[in-house]
């Protein structure tokens, strides 16, 4: 049986990665998955990791079936996948001390970190009012000098951004593939 219940809508735009796992023990190889209206959900066998592993896409709005096939085609399960348009992009404090976000006239979030400690954030796709969505998404990422040599070790393409600057105000924008994005200012204090 499918385990997931996706809760959480999946973003359009956003990729996640399903893997099936047999109850008790049994063998789930030669398992396939498919969805019921590919226009809405992507479904690509990708390479196993451990179990059979598919990558899904949201390609629209709407509510896809997936469903799970055994070796000789037969459906032994489902679920009723929901996809969502994004609203927009937020950005969450994962390490370190931040004060906000706060709202200031030319910028989407205002975040107060402490100078010279790591910090890090992970934007986040977001539907209706800052509700989080599942998927994986590819942001082009545009930060500022001071910023840039304060990196980490950060993967900017998937929204991470880990950092450690001196006192002073860094901006940095982050866009996805679909025209959302955040326009973020970090202001560094001496605390």
């Amino acid at each position: 049986r499918i385990g997931c219940d996706f809760d959480d809508s999946i973003g359009v735009g956003g990729v996640i990665e399903v893997q099936i796992t047999g109850l008790e023990g049994v063998s789930t190889a030669g398992a396939d998955l498919i969805s019921d209206d590919p226009a809405l959900l992507s479904v690509t066998p990708v390479a196993d990791r451990g179990q059979p592993t598919w990558e899904l896409q949201s390609l629209a709005a709407g509510v896809a079936r997936l469903t799970v096939l055994d070796a000789q085609g037969a459906d032994l399960d489902f679920l009723e996948v929901p996809m969502q348009e994004l609203t927009g992009l937020v950005g969450i404090n994962i390490l370190g001390d931040a004060v906000g976000p706060s709202d200031d006239a030319s910028f989407d979030e205002v975040w107060t970190v402490n100078a010279d400690e790591a910090v890090s954030f992970q934007v986040t796709p977001v539907i209706g009012i800052d509700s989080p969505t599942m998927g994986k998404y590819v942001y082009t990422a545009t930060i500022d000098a001071g910023l840039e040599a304060g990196l980490i070790d950060t993967n900017l393409s998937e929204g991470y951004l880990y950092f450690e600057v001196p006192a002073g105000e860094y901006a940095a924008t982050f866009e996805d593939d679909y025209g959302h994005f955040i326009d973020m200012l970090i202001i560094a204090e001496e605390r």
